[in-house]
């Protein structure tokens, strides 16, 4: 086996393990599987968190900005990105 069958055979394995969304300016956004569950924990850390809220992860803004929804009904999409990190109203009794 050659070393550019070799080199191939890891780019498409590479490939597989990866998440691949395609963008609306026709650009694809590539992340590894890992950063479904750091883009998810973000999102938790941003509910409600006001100034104090983390920066968004890249993941979420790929996904905003994603040609089609990526994944259908996700709860990555947030048409303003603004309103996860807006404070929640206390609604518990006093």
């Amino acid at each position: 086996m050659g070393l550019r069958s070799w080199v191939k055979r890891l780019e498409r394995s590479a490939q597989e393990e990866m998440i691949v969304i395609p963008q609306k300016d026709g650009t694809v956004k590539k992340f590894p599987q890992s950063a479904a569950k750091d883009a998810f924990l973000n999102l938790t850390d941003r509910m409600g968190a006001g100034e104090d809220a983390p920066p968004e992860h890249p993941m979420i803004d790929a996904v905003r900005n994603a040609s089609e929804p990526w994944p259908p009904n996700s709860f990555y999409i947030c048409e303003d990105p603004d309103k996860w990190t807006e404070p929640i109203e206390d609604l518990s009794e006093s």
